[in-house]
């Protein structure tokens, strides 16, 4: 009867094989190597999609050298071409001493798209510009007035030099016109020597007169160029729109991204 037993456990649920125990490792292995390939084939034809969605903007700025962009309000960069997914795309561009200038580009997948854009100067750089223009022209003042006035001064005295030579001579001349006696050297003075260094005693003092007028002016000049130009410093220019290009930027990093804030302050004096 045991054995009767035994023989119908054997047949209803008896010990399974070798064979038989390894065919659910062989099965999971096999969905394992399966979704593996999937995952394989999906990155690669999603890649393969990336690339070919992308387009090239190239960026041709004036000024054609030390430009920079943001793209999408996140990404600064400072290149000549660029490549995009395709759609809609923002670009704030900025330059020293240029505005910054917003616009879009829609870029189409598998073409290139040129971004022309004239970047005009900034109000501060213009403000800047004149201010410069205005020192500088007092510098010159400042130099030019000094001149001016020693040019007048020497003027004026080699004009009195002259001056008082033809006084001289034309008293002499008198005095020789008094006591001589020849009527030939009588008629020489009265008719030519005496008038001619008349002349020259006119000449003498206009140019005494002008000598002392410029003179005059060079010092009216000189203090009027020392009394405006006496709290003249040199501008300096601050980029407002630099600062502005520069505010919220978004900057990738490993663990995602961080906004940052950038700000300029001029130290130097």
């Amino acid at each position: 009867m045991m054995e009767t037993l035994r023989g119908q456990r054997s047949a209803v649920g008896g010990r399974r094989s070798v064979g038989d125990a390894a065919w659910p490792r062989r099965r999971c292995s096999a969905g394992l190597l399966r979704t593996a390939c999937y995952l394989l084939l999906l990155h690669f034809t999603a890649g393969t999609c990336t690339a070919q969605s992308t387009g090239t903007v190239r960026l041709m700025i004036d000024p054609g050298h030390d430009f920079q962009f943001v793209v999408d309000h996140k990404y600064r960069m400072q290149q000549r071409e660029v490549k995009l997914g395709e759609g809609l795309h923002h670009f704030s561009l900025w330059a020293p001493e240029r505005m910054v200038v917003d616009t879009a580009l829609f870029v189409v997948a598998d073409r290139s798209v040129d971004l022309v854009v004239r970047l005009p100067y900034s109000p501060e750089y213009i403000a800047y510009r004149d201010a410069l223009v205005r020192y500088q022209n007092g510098r010159k003042l400042r130099l030019v007035a000094p001149v001016l006035f020693g040019a007048g001064v020497l003027w004026t005295g080699l004009s009195y030099r002259a001056y008082d030579r033809a006084l001289d001579q034309l008293e002499t001349d008198r005095e020789a016109y008094t006591s001589s006696t020849d009527p030939g050297r009588i008629a020489d003075l009265k008719d030519q020597r005496i008038p001619e260094h008349k002349q020259d005693l006119r000449r003498a003092r206009t140019s005494l007169i002008l000598g002392g007028s410029l003179t005059a002016l060079g010092a009216g000049v000189w203090w009027y160029v020392l009394h405006r130009t006496k709290n003249f410093d040199a501008p300096r220019f601050e980029d407002r729109e630099k600062v502005r290009f520069e505010g919220l930027t978004w900057m990738p990093t490993t663990r995602g991204g961080v906004w940052a804030a950038g700000i300029t302050i001029p130290l130097a004096r």
